[in-house]
């Protein structure tokens, strides 16, 4: 193990690698959220006393309070702050919501405990005002989440609004009414997320209220039919519906590529090819559409050439690639393509190597799902052909060993673009090292279970890369990675916020473990270790 003493004294690191003083905006919002879990806690106790005798005066009393917080936060908060402040209150919020739950005692009052958490969720309300614009209720805790449903019509300044699966479509009747409510007031939206419980009656109070919608999400949702379309067709400025896991046939899948002329994204639609198919075969005038994303996982050569004939703006291609039935080379007459996720495949035998080679110098990501074939050389290719690569992730593949290497000399310095790295694969030390020693600018790494990591390889990859812009690494499991590797990483890696899942490192003891917590506070490093983060999907 490294000497722990003459590694800290051989620590030395720039102003950006510690926790700077925040500034007085940060703090102010923060201390202000405090004090309005501070306010809850205050008016607990007499409010559950006065509800005893007399609810509606213990209501009453509690609406007046809520009533002249939130007028002091309207007055006295710049309005553009309102966002960060919402974040600040709902977490004082769930702080002070535990605390109470762990107040009550086996012999504690069952009525005062539940006036006392009433106080605490009627006082999320504060934050109901005009200058709220963003809304994702899955970051709200679930008890605090019923006053967003009943008083979201309050929020009248909402661009963004993500009310989730509400019920998860067993009570859609029952959720309509409190969602048509808001939605009527609702005028400045522009991206609404509603799964399961979308329902017509809902969609006409959007196309009515909401005329500024342009992305609509409501997969999942079993009351979204054929009917749905005309309503969705209405959205004059709607770019984006997520239709996935709906009743929505083909049928509609074409009224809606035929009405709605701005449409640039259909979501996940399998059926897209059989649909650009009839509209080809029928005698409509038109055949153009603005789509910049395709996502189908059923796609023959007729209609992936249909696709790049009648959708030549597609920016983002995900194709499930069947070796009797398509062919990827079609892909080249994308002229606008950025993004490219191929599933299903074979890197050499389906030509992946001449698509990459005709549009790989356009590609911003490249994503390979269950792709084999892919060897050292692949890498090679996918380095020289894909200059401008900012996003690379090999998901379940099977990486092989090279049996002759690419020999000749590397005309453009591989990787040297590539911010995000995710390797989800089974592969050698030889990919791995390839990957990594030359993505000198790589901001995100994501390594897989499949590999299993080394002390010895972390040093490899350090001596050449010190990974100096990498701000979040996750190894998501090793047996041979120790402490050694912990303090190389953190000291090499200057820039480094985020090392997460080192729980599932099973050489690191707890006593490592607290070693590493207790040297970044001891030296007010800016890097998070904790274990429970919520992963980018």
């Amino acid at each position: 193990m490294v000497n722990r003493s003459s590694y800290l004294g051989a620590m030395t690191s720039p102003d950006s690698r510690h926790k700077q003083p925040e500034k007085l905006e940060s703090l102010s919002i923060s201390k202000l959220g405090n004090w309005v879990a501070l306010q809850a806690e205050i008016h607990m106790i007499p409010i559950a006393a006065l509800a005893q005798k007399d609810i509606n005066g213990g209501h009453e009393t509690l609406n007046n309070y809520v009533n002249i917080i939130r007028n002091y936060l309207k007055s006295n908060v710049p309005w553009m702050l309102h966002d960060l402040l919402a974040d600040e209150v709902i977490k004082s919020l769930s702080e002070l919501l535990e605390k109470t739950k762990r107040s009550l005692g086996f012999r504690g009052s069952m009525g005062k405990f539940v006036s006392q958490m009433n106080v605490i969720v009627v006082m999320a309300e504060v934050l109901f005002t005009k200058y709220l614009t963003y809304v994702s209720i899955e970051r709200v805790p679930k008890m605090l989440r019923h006053s967003f449903y009943s008083k979201l019509y309050m929020l009248k300044g909402l661009v963004y609004l993500n009310l989730g699966s509400l019920s998860g479509g067993w009570k859609t009747a029952d959720m309509e009414g409190a969602v048509i409510k808001s939605l009527k007031e609702l005028h400045c939206l522009k991206y609404l997320f509603i799964n399961y419980d979308c329902t017509d009656n809902i969609l006409k109070c959007i196309s009515e209220n909401c005329l500024l919608i342009e992305k609509i999400d409501v997969s999942c949702s079993k009351c979204i039919t054929n009917d749905s379309i005309a309503i969705i067709c209405k959205l004059k400025k709607l770019r984006s519906i997520q239709l996935y896991r709906t009743f929505v046939t083909a049928d509609g899948f074409i009224k809606l590529l035929l009405t709605c002329k701005n449409l640039e994204d259909i979501g996940r639609c399998d059926e897209i090819g059989s649909i650009l198919e009839t509209i080809n075969l029928s005698n409509w005038e038109e055949r153009n559409f603005n789509l910049k994303t395709y996502v189908s996982r059923y796609s023959t050569l007729h209609q992936l050439q249909l696709a790049v004939n009648m959708c030549p703006q597609i920016r983002s291609m995900t194709v499930f690639h069947n070796t009797l039935q398509s062919d990827l080379m079609v892909l080249i007459g994308l002229k606008d393509l950025r993004e490219l996720k191929l599933l299903s495949c074979d890197f050499y035998a389906d030509q992946v190597k001449h698509v990459l080679q005709v549009k790989g110098c356009n590609l911003a990501s490249l994503h390979l799902e269950h792709v084999d074939q892919i060897d050292l050389n692949a890498l090679m290719y996918i380095s020289q052909m894909c200059p401008l690569l900012e996003t690379f992730t090999l998901y379940n593949c099977t990486l092989i060993l090279h049996t002759s290497l690419y020999t000749k000399k590397l005309e453009i310095l591989p990787f040297r673009n590539l911010k995000r790295v995710t390797v989800v694969s089974t592969c050698t030390e030889d990919h791995l090292l390839f990957i990594l020693t030359n993505c000198l600018n790589a901001q995100f790494i994501h390594i897989g279970t499949a590999i299993q990591l080394s002390d010895e390889v972390i040093f490899k990859i350090l001596d050449k890369n010190p990974l100096i812009y990498l701000k979040e690494l996750r190894v998501m499991q090793s047996d041979f990675l120790t402490i050694n590797s912990v303090e190389r990483i953190i000291q090499t890696c200057m820039s480094l916020e985020v090392l997460v899942e080192l729980e599932s490192w099973s050489l690191l003891t707890e006593s490592d473990r607290d070693y590493i917590r207790d040297y970044i506070k001891i030296n007010n490093l800016k890097l998070d270790i904790a274990p429970i983060r919520r992963y980018d999907v």
